[in-house]
């Protein structure tokens, strides 16, 4: 079902009144009127609350209000106009003054060239005396080219006379006290002054403040007149609004036998009044007719909710029987999270009886406390209203499992009028039966995908079951030191999933997780590993049975035995050759990689590759290199994941649309080597050197870079994916090589390509492994063109 359902205590409960028709909704408005009506005009029916509410807050009468609009019109005209002129006046005259002082800089330096010319102090004087006749004029200074003076009037102030230094032009600056212009004097017969003239400013300040009175003067007037003129229009109309608004009060609180207004003008105040008059009068009619009205709807409503009821009654049992009767259970949540009385009766079937609280998180949380506490997360987001509510909604858990049973969640909002969240439909399903019949189904296709590699390559999946059997037993032997789970649980979770048995893989997945969040992992999570594990084994060994004691031997290693009896080869070369048969081939390894890297590459996206082997007819002991062979899926993983560009990128490069990767192994008098290389992007040692740096390792040079790139936790994805971006499996690769006694050699070319290169001494092979057949020489590297 996907109704909402009504919130009724239970079917027996006699439900309100049913929402009213159209046709209902007027006659009900009428009652509501008369009855505010009734309870307005008698005082003693109000309580002191609502009289409370009810009273308006304080403000300005209309008689104030025109009051001051009147005086801050005429105020603020008279300050623009008295206070803008006198501004503009005053602008002028220092306008003036300036221009003044220009002049004089111009004139009198003409006429005293000649005095500069004849060092002439009477002609100076003469000037001087001329010009002193200005009252502005405060000093008057002549400087020879020398810097001495040749004549001077007044005092001039010390900051003029640095003035007169370096003049090459007529300088005008205005101070405070004193406009000051110097002026350069140049004679024709050469000799070279300065002239300084300083007017003050006395005369312009006192001018500005006589202004200044007679604006503030005026400035009085206008407001005494503005006000008597205010009063005189504010009152008359105030006193004619007030009558009105007293009336209209009346009328607002239910006393419809107010007199009507007495004003008979004709202005719109006037005609304002009328029509307040008209509208009374038919108000008082309009309510007779109501109360009339009401009477008679009265009747008629009572008789219809009877009518009403019954019905409801017969609809709230019908759907009591289908929430009774129906598998999904059914409930409604509102803002906090209380749940509505009629609900499926299933949900006590599944989570017992509902709490006294009525929550819906208190219901969870009688199953478990950590499910309760979740739900309870994604709820507050829900009515925080912070987020869209499509996005809060799908962040609320999408299934639970409690009591042993497994529940998938729906979430429909309900929302009222405007629009906002007001109750949520829950509809819960069991879907335990079909999530086993899913695991079930996915069991299934894991043995079916075994089998298939079961008879594909028997001895190579017998060889993965043992090595990841040692992976979980070291995984749950180290359980209490979570930096010894990290590189086995890396490798059986890369082995799993390029098996394809991805139950595991996602365990590994959600262990390794699990260690990054919290630096631990919990008992429990490694007993599941450890249970679908030994599930897994035990249908894998009822598909192969009991394989020990058999010996699997190569059609081509057969015929070369053959071949080289025909050949009456020596009994000891013969020996040796049946012998290196309980050897394995690196041949077979490096095929089983080869099977991998494809796959991985068409689920990565990078499209069919191309993969090249040379193994030198070489043989090693299984038992003694398994570790490092279970290990060496993690550079294949790196090499796909990482390096290859796909086939799109590969274009745009330049590159042949199939990679290639080669996969080697060789052996010569000194040393014995495992390669792996790509012709990819190559390895990106600026971002290597980076992250180096933020974990505090050495990236100087490229040995510490090779260094870093091969530590525990060091990845170049900034993203955690179930292929790569832990940082484990490098380092796991190299412990294993270390392990034998060999070291890690890695070049790398942007755009080009990588090659890894594991390098032990040839006694270590000669030891535990032999090559099939004459020994050849090794030929060149393929890695080399990476």
């Amino acid at each position: 079902m996907q109704h909402p359902v009504p919130d009724r205590s239970s079917p027996s409960v006699r439900p309100g009144p049913p929402p009213a028709t159209p046709a209902d909704s007027g006659s009900l408005r009428m009652l509501e009127i008369i009855d505010a009506g009734a309870s307005q005009t008698d005082p003693q029916a109000r309580p002191p609350e609502a009289e409370a509410e009810r009273k308006p807050r304080r403000s300005l009468s209309i008689f104030q209000k025109l009051l001051l609009l009147i005086l801050a019109l005429v105020l603020g005209l008279v300050s623009i106009l008295a206070f803008y002129l006198l501004s503009r006046q005053v602008a002028e005259m220092h306008d003036g003054l300036e221009s003044k002082a220009a002049a004089y800089g111009r004139l009198v330096s003409k006429q005293v060239e000649s005095a500069i010319a004849f060092d002439d102090r009477e002609t100076a004087r003469e000037v001087f005396d001329s010009v002193a006749q200005d009252a502005d004029v405060e000093s008057l200074t002549l400087f020879t080219a020398k810097g001495s003076v040749l004549r001077a009037f007044g005092t001039i102030s010390a900051d003029s006379s640095e003035l007169a230094k370096n003049v090459t032009a007529q300088t005008l600056i205005a101070r405070a006290d004193r406009i000051v212009v110097a002026a350069p004097v140049v004679s024709l017969e050469g000799p070279r002054g300065t002239l300084v003239v300083e007017l003050s400013t006395r005369r312009l300040v006192e001018s500005a403040t006589a202004a200044q009175r007679r604006a503030g003067l005026a400035f009085v007037l206008a407001a005494l007149l503005g006000a008597a003129g205010a009063l005189s229009i504010a009152r008359p109309l105030a006193r004619r609004l007030e009558a009105i608004a007293g009336s209209a009060n009346a009328v607002a609180r239910g006393d419809l036998n107010v007199k009507p207004v007495d004003d008979q003008r004709t202005d719109e105040i006037g005609v304002m009044v009328t029509a307040f008059n008209s509208m009374l009068r038919q108000i008082r009619g309009l309510v007779q007719h109501i109360k009339k009205a009401a009477r008679e709807e009265q009747v008629r409503l009572e008789r219809l909710v009877a009518e009403r009821t019954a019905e409801l009654d017969n609809r709230n049992a019908d759907m009591r029987r289908v929430l009774d009767n129906v598998g999904q259970g059914f409930l409604t949540l509102d803002r906090e999270c209380q749940m509505s009385r009629e609900r499926s009766r299933v949900l006590e079937t599944w989570f017992g009886k509902a709490p006294e609280s009525g929550s819906f998180i208190d219901y969870l949380a009688q199953l478990d406390a950590h499910v309760a506490e979740w739900f309870q997360l994604g709820w507050d987001a829900v009515v925080e209203d912070m987020l869209p509510l499509e996005v809060t909604l799908d962040q609320l858990p999408k299934r639970l499992a409690l009591g042993g049973r497994h529940f998938e969640l729906e979430y429909r909002p309900i929302l009222n009028a405007e629009g906002k969240l007001e109750r949520t439909l829950l509809v819960l399903s069991d879907v335990t039966a079909v999530l086993e019949r899913e695991r079930a189904e996915a069991d299934e296709r894991e043995v079916t995908r075994l089998f298939t590699r079961i008879v594909a390559d028997r001895a190579g999946c017998l060889e993965f079951f043992a090595e990841a059997q040692a992976l979980v037993d070291e995984i749950r032997a180290a359980s209490s030191e979570p930096e010894r789970v990290k590189r086995p649980l890396h490798t059986l979770k890369g082995n799993t999933a390029i098996y394809g048995i991805d139950s595991v893989a996602r365990l590994c997945h959600r262990l390794e997780t699990s260690l990054a969040e919290s630096g631990t992992v919990s008992e429990a999570e490694i007993a599941e590993l450890v249970v679908r594990w030994g599930e897994l084994t035990r249908k894998v060994k009822a598909l192969v049975g009991d394989s020990s004691g058999k010996l699997e031997i190569d059609e081509a290693d057969y015929q070369h035995v053959l071949a080289v009896i025909d050949g009456h080869a020596p009994h000891t070369e013969i020996q040796g050759l049946i012998r290196a048969w309980r050897l394995e081939s690196t041949e077979t390894r490096l095929r089983r990689i080869a099977e991998q890297a494809e796959g991985l590459a068409i689920r990565l996206e990078k499209g069919p590759i191309q993969v090249e082997i040379e193994s030198n007819q070489l043989r090693l002991k299984p038992e003694q290199w398994s570790e490092f062979w279970a290990a060496a899926i993690h550079v294949i993983r790196n090499s796909v994941d990482h390096g290859l560009e796909t086939p799109e990128e590969r274009a745009r490069s330049g590159k042949a649309a199939r990679a290639t990767l080669w996969l080697r192994t060789s052996l010569n008098e000194r040393q014995f080597s495992i390669e792996f290389a790509d012709d990819g992007r190559g390895i990106d040692w600026a971002r290597v050197a980076e992250k180096a740096k933020a974990r505090g390792l050495a990236a100087a040079t490229h040995s510490d870079l090779v260094e870093a790139l091969f530590a525990d936790g060091l990845s170049t994805r900034e993203a955690v994916t179930e292929h790569s971006g832990r940082g484990v499996g490098l380092s796991a690769i190299r412990a294993a090589c270390r392990k034998l006694g060999g070291k890690v050699e890695v070049e790398s070319q942007p755009n080009k390509g990588s090659l890894f290169r594991f390098i032990w001494p040839a006694a270590v092979v000669t030891a535990s492994g032999t090559r099939l057949g004459r020994s050849v020489p090794a030929p060149a590297s393929k890695g080399s063109r990476s």
